[in-house]
């Protein structure tokens, strides 16, 4: 049995005599949050993942229930949490408003998770949010801190500890890419998604990064010692302070014990300002590849040490890591689903990337998030033109005048790439989803009030930034029954027309 919020998860308890009115502001409340977002969405061209993140002020007790208290920090508590309309289980981290500033980090914090799409970064689903606390519910990434599986292996093999390098910097190059530092890489802040030897990493807790404009500096001195840069305690840096994190991080994926130590604060920031060394045994047998990439990560002058994506390019990972796309039956069927992606408009776009966005899990997206990394040769957590064109190319399947019609088709968001919430939702089999739950649990997000029907206000709702015109359109060919909803059974007839003919 679930446990109940704790106090400070709960909105302010309601006085006797004044529940309806209370209900009927914060009804109020809502319908004029909801206004403002369907507003600014509509600004907006094309249909990209952080449209569908829902901005809510509604109790969250009315949607989640606490199942189990995972972590408690100064910021607030982190909780696992059953979604009351789909069962699916969630991460959801509550943080206090303290003060004017935490307010606006936490708000940043929000707008980040939103515009980051990538395989190795934690996605964020819904935000609620009442007078004293912000939640943000995540998906939940079950297998355990990176931290926790270093002590157990007390160091890594360099093959493991390559495939969870590059998990680590395709993401962080991807974040630098879009101007976001990091500031807080270390292993308690990157969470495996299974037990399984083979599993993929993902970076979390986004809530002390920053933007960064071009050739500007940092000036706050922030983040965790052991992994903090010389030149964030000095207050003039740039997005190279996480690759020095990441640095220390393989320093202690292959080692087991961490480059830099100390009794003290002073005594460790001495440390850290000699550089990192490998001369004692047990660096014996790590190969010369290893130390050359780890020296370059921790050079201790930022202009010199390696960027995000020279990282990704050493000789040390390419060893490892084979980025070839294999002539597997999941490979040839994806891109085969590319190719033959039919959503035209904006409103059947918007559907489908609600689905993969809001609805698919860890095991709908595995298999096809490894192969949206093998077809990114460049680890920028996009892919190109010429990165596609490749990955057909490699299985014989298209022509280079088929992959610019595919690029059209698939870049929702209309930005010259295929993101990778695009390339899931394009990529995805539907004929399989649209007879599964996941379409079941689309509708129940889209269903608020609860009654089996899907009201034209409901669905703007859900849909932002559809024109009436097509939402005219598409009542006259979805409601069979001319009542004015949309049922399941409506919905899946109008996906299987408009996306399987």
């Amino acid at each position: 049995m679930g446990c109940c919020f704790s106090d400070g998860a709960l909105d302010e308890p309601r006085q006797k005599g004044k529940g309806d009115n209370k209900k009927q502001e914060t009804a109020e409340e809502t319908k004029e949050f909801e206004t403002e977002v369907s507003r600014k969405s509509a600004s907006v061209k094309g249909v990209n993942k952080g449209t569908f993140v829902k901005m809510l002020k509604e109790p969250v007790q009315n949607f989640y229930e606490v199942t189990k208290v995972v972590g408690e920090g100064g910021f607030g508590k982190v909780y696992i949490v059953k979604d009351k309309r789909t069962n699916a289980i969630k991460a959801m981290k509550e943080v206090a408003k303290t003060n004017v500033d935490m307010n606006k980090k936490v708000d940043e914090e929000i707008a980040i998770l939103k515009e980051l799409d990538h395989p190795n970064i934690m996605k964020i689903y819904e935000v609620y949010e009442s007078s004293k606390y912000y939640y943000i519910v995540t998906e939940l990434i079950s297998g355990g801190e990176l931290f926790d599986k270093i002590i157990s292996a007390q160091h890594f093999s360099e093959k493991l500890a390559a495939k969870y390098m590059y998990d680590i910097m395709g993401a962080i190059n991807y974040c630098h890419s879009r101007g976001i530092v990091h500031r807080d890489l270390k292993p308690e802040n990157l969470l495996l998604d299974s037990k399984d030897d083979d599993a993929n990493l993902k970076i979390i807790d986004f809530g002390i990064s920053e933007r960064l404009k071009a050739n500007a500096k940092l000036k706050e001195t922030i983040g965790t010692l052991y992994y903090m840069a010389p030149e964030v305690v000095k207050g003039e840096y740039d997005q190279k302070c996480d690759v020095w994190s990441a640095g220390v991080i393989l320093y202690i994926m292959l080692c087991g014990r961490p480059p830099f130590y100390g009794n003290s604060a002073l005594e460790l920031l001495n440390c850290i300002r000699k550089g990192p060394k490998m001369t004692d045994e047990l660096w014996n047998s790590i190969s010369a590849d290893a130390k050359d990439l780890i020296s370059k990560m921790l050079t201790i002058e930022p202009a010199q040490r390696l960027s995000a994506g020279e990282v990704l390019n050493h000789p040390w990972l390419h060893k490892y890591v084979n980025n070839a796309i294999e002539d597997t039956k999941i490979s040839v069927d994806a891109l085969s689903n590319l190719g033959a992606f039919r959503a035209e408009s904006k409103l059947e776009k918007s559907i489908l990337t609600f689905i993969t966005s809001q609805v698919f899990g860890e095991k709908e997206e595995a298999e096809l998030a490894d192969l949206f990394k093998a077809l990114d040769a460049n680890g920028d957590g996009k892919l190109s033109q010429e990165e596609l064109l490749n990955g057909y190319h490699q299985l014989r399947l298209t022509s280079p005048e088929e992959v610019k019609e595919i690029m059209k088709k698939c870049d929702s968001d209309r930005s010259g790439f295929i993101d990778f919430t695009e390339f899931i939702t394009a990529a995805t089999n539907w004929n399989q989803i649209l007879q599964k739950e996941q379409l079941i649990s689309a509708f129940k997000l889209y269903d608020t009030s609860g009654d089996g029907q899907l009201s034209l206000q409901e669905l703007k709702n859900g849909i932002p930034g559809i024109k009436d015109s097509e939402w005219a359109e598409f009542l006259n060919e979805a409601d069979k029954d001319g009542d004015g909803n949309i049922s399941l059974y409506e919905l899946k007839e109008y996906l299987t027309k408009k996306i399987m003919s």
